[in-house]
């Protein structure tokens, strides 16, 4: 069923403390930092992480179970898996930092994945009832960007960034999935759609920002939102905390312009035409040189800024870093990154 189970138990168990917390994708941006905050969270009796291979990173109270999603009755697996560990809280952040060339393996991880995970929770609330809550990280990118967004989208937005972008289609497709889950066994989930990502050197932002010439549309200066990664992870506590339900915008206060976050980076604007920008990263995608496909360009042509309102009245969400100190902080640890290099 595609379970090896390993449980690392190392130091003296917490038996006071209350909440188990299952949690999948440990090897991604958030679910690295989610590891380290939730072993050192009091309020977490026990943290079972779901991958296919066990973090690097020494572990104390804590198990693993070694899975894939995508594998053959994987969803037995986790339901077997959920039951014995008498898990609370599940936290599911197995998703892709950036677009993969490998849109049928993508697809199988994010949307059918998702889907093994969600029968096997729904398998728990109908046989076992451990299962009380169910956080799913996920992006402002679902609403797409298109010159009609409004100047800030909430919650109640129809998220219309699927289309011809496999990427993005595939994290609208985990929305789906999750609201399924909810009409399904009645549990409230939390969607946390974070705005573009930096504070880790691996994130879609992060690596757009990396090269001296970063693309631009001719002609456009779309505001952008972005969130530091200890800002998200801490959304997520709270979430986790809180057992809220429905979708929550995620980042931190104020935008920049695109020209001005290239800036602060210390980069360079390279503004071509929206068709040629578009024909020259497809090119570089097809070829294996390219860090995005053509289909990117729209999110570098308009804008889609979440309203944080909701996240801030029901999670009591507020960030610690505004637009401004994310795109500083980022500058300065990629700055000491390459010295060290």
């Amino acid at each position: 069923m595609g379970e090896e189970t390993a449980t690392a138990p190392i130091g003296r168990r917490r038996s006071r403390r209350r909440r188990v917390v299952a949690l999948t994708g440990v090897h991604g941006v958030a679910g690295t930092e989610l590891v380290r905050r939730f072993e050192a969270d009091e309020r977490v009796g026990r943290l079972v992480l779901l991958d296919r291979r066990a973090p690097a990173l020494p572990l104390r109270d804590t198990g693993f179970h070694g899975i894939d999603l995508t594998a053959p009755l994987a969803d037995v697996a986790l339901a077997e898996i959920l039951a014995r560990e008498r898990v609370h809280t599940v936290v599911h952040a197995a998703f892709h930092e950036a677009p993969q060339r490998d849109v049928e393996a993508a697809h199988e991880l994010e949307v059918l994945g998702t889907r093994a995970l969600f029968r096997a929770v729904a398998d728990n609330v109908r046989c076992v009832g451990t299962v009380e809550h169910v956080v799913v990280l996920g992006t402002t990118m679902s609403y797409g960007a298109y010159a009609d967004n409004p100047q800030y989208l909430d919650e109640t937005t129809p998220l219309r960034g699927a289309g011809a972008y496999p990427f993005v289609a595939d994290k609208v497709a985990v929305e789906a999935e999750a609201a399924t889950l909810r009409a399904r066994t009645g549990l409230p989930v939390a969607m946390l759609r974070a705005a573009p990502i930096l504070g880790c050197g691996r994130t879609l932002m992060a690596q757009m920002l990396a090269p001296i010439f970063v693309p631009a549309v001719l002609g456009t200066d779309p505001l952008l939102q972005l969130v530091d990664l200890e800002d998200l992870v801490e959304a997520t506590r709270l979430a986790v905390h809180g057992r809220h339900d429905g979708a929550f915008n995620i980042a931190g206060e104020g935008v920049l312009p695109w020209s001005t976050v290239i800036k602060l980076s210390g980069r360079l604007r390279a503004a071509l035409l929206d068709s040629v920008l578009r024909s020259l990263l497809q090119s570089l995608w097809v070829v294996g040189a390219g860090l995005v496909p053509g289909e990117h360009v729209a999110y570098l042509r308009e804008t889609f800024v979440g309203d944080t309102t909701r996240a801030a009245d029901v999670l009591g969400f507020r960030s610690r870093y505004e637009a401004r100190d994310v795109v500083v902080r980022h500058a300065g640890f990629a700055g000491r990154l390459g010295r060290a290099a």
